[in-house]
């Protein structure tokens, strides 16, 4: 923090580094360079399972029990992957430690976001991801002009503040205006629009979810920025297509930038230009693969199929044919001749977008609401919001072995000071959180139509 105004002064490319430099490199002669990328694909995953057969008591086993202990990793062809088993979190989790390749001083531990069915996923990544990922991230923004000296606004679950006094923040390091999405009301619409104005920021990233909410307030408030927006960023959730139109007709048809990405950094994807919907992996970042509901490789254009990903950013803890929680359908098989890109349409991530409405009518994005710990949840098997009234926020929960009712106060205690209590949330144990006709339960049971929000 002390560090940042004197980052900020630095070039960009140099503020990034050496890594970050040569990143780049290789991801735009991988673009062009169909040879070159599938030579990089094959050398990477022979690489990661050497360095998990070495180092890693749990892969090594695995390894052992597919290919034999004389099994020669230089050997391995793209193919041989679909001998491996598909892990999901349960196999991982169990593993622990033992699945780790380097010694733990080299990784950091990490904690995705719970669900209402399922508790925080814990894993390791390596100390040094993050110069490599934004490698791929600002290659994707750089498609619609932004560059690494080029100022942002930052639409996230930010909690600057928990008195919601302060509720922006300008990191010079990065420069990156913050935003609160907490509550955004329409007088926090216009104090973002007076912070925009007057740094003249023209790249707007983070929620959709959020910076649809955002572009609502600026429709109430019958203003936009002074500066046009040229090009939106959107993360961590699904863009819908609604959300775009909505979105291009309040800030005047910016160019989209659009990417899918895992917290367990084992795939990236970006959106083909001129093919809204279509994502396609790249092959230096991880290797890709569609299976159907049997773990057999999907090879019919059309046809969906669960996503599994074996990355190569993070190593430490290997991921290897790790079933995302996704699905997507078949565009584009990767062959040698395209350079090993698999390209999905209706990417289906396992996290998706929704809202709560306030008391006075508008809208709360829930995306980060409750936080990425399990300490958080403690006493809570399951849980579900359920709303029908504007204000008022049903949260219905099955209790742990070990909970009690204080945990559940505790609880929504903290979710009324997380939105400023502009919602109010009533703990309500039950004996089960019912599933809809696909199996799955949803995050929020919304009862109100958004029509009228």
């Amino acid at each position: 923090m002390a560090a940042r105004p004197v980052i900020g002064l630095m070039p960009a490319m140099l503020k990034y580094g050496t890594t970050y430099r040569e990143q780049r490199k290789k991801i735009a002669r991988a673009q062009h360079d169909h040879v070159y990328a599938a030579q990089m694909q094959l050398q990477s995953l022979q690489a990661l399972v050497a360095k998990a057969h070495k180092g890693s008591p749990f892969y090594r086993e695995l390894i052992d029990a597919t290919f034999g202990s004389a099994f020669d990793p230089a050997s391995l062809s793209l193919s041989d992957i679909t001998r491996l088993p598909i892990l999901d979190k349960a196999a991982i989790g169990a593993a622990g430690k033992r699945a780790l390749a380097v010694p733990l001083s080299e990784v950091d531990w990490v904690e995705t976001s719970g669900s209402n069915s399922e508790a925080p996923f814990g894993f390791y990544l390596d100390k040094g991801r993050s110069t490599r990922e934004i490698a791929f991230v600002y290659d994707v923004w750089s498609r619609i002009g932004y560059s690494e000296g080029d100022a942002r606004v930052c639409l996230r679950g930010f909690g600057l503040d928990p008195r919601g006094i302060n509720l922006h923040d300008w990191d010079p390091a990065l420069k990156e205006l913050r935003l609160s999405v907490y509550p955004l009301t329409p007088q926090d619409a216009s104090l973002f629009l007076d912070l925009i104005d007057a740094r003249g920021v023209q790249y707007i990233y983070g929620y959709p979810s959020a910076i649809e909410l955002f572009c609502r307030q600026m429709e109430v408030l019958g203003r936009t920025p002074k500066k046009p927006i040229k090009g939106l960023m959107p993360i961590s959730e699904p863009t819908f297509a609604h959300q775009r139109r909505f979105i291009s007709r309040v800030l005047g048809n910016p160019q989209f930038s659009c990417f899918y990405g895992l917290s367990e950094k084992v795939l990236f994807a970006a959106e083909v230009p001129g093919a809204q919907g279509t994502y396609e992996f790249n092959p230096l970042y991880g290797l890709a693969e569609l299976v159907d509901a049997q773990g057999k490789p999907v090879t019919e254009i059309g046809q969906e199929g669960r996503v599994i990903g074996t990355g190569f950013l993070s190593t430490g803890m290997p991921m290897i044919r790790y079933d995302t929680g996704d699905i997507g359908r078949l565009v584009q098989l990767p062959t040698a001749e395209n350079g090993q890109r698999m390209r999905v349409s209706d990417l289906s991530p396992r996290r998706k977008p929704d809202y709560l409405v306030a008391r006075d009518g508008t809208r709360v994005v829930t995306t980060d609401m409750t936080p990425e710990n399990q300490e958080f949840f403690a006493g809570i098997a399951e849980y579900q919001f359920f709303q029908d009234e504007p204000g008022e926020v049903e949260f219905r929960y099955v209790p742990a072995k070990d909970g009690t009712p204080s945990d559940a106060a505790r609880l929504v205690k903290e979710l009324d000071a997380i939105c400023h209590n502009r919602l109010h949330f009533t703990a309500r144990p039950v004996e089960k959180i019912y599933t809809g006709r696909s199996g799955k339960r949803a995050f929020i049971d919304q009862r109100l139509d958004f029509a009228t929000y």
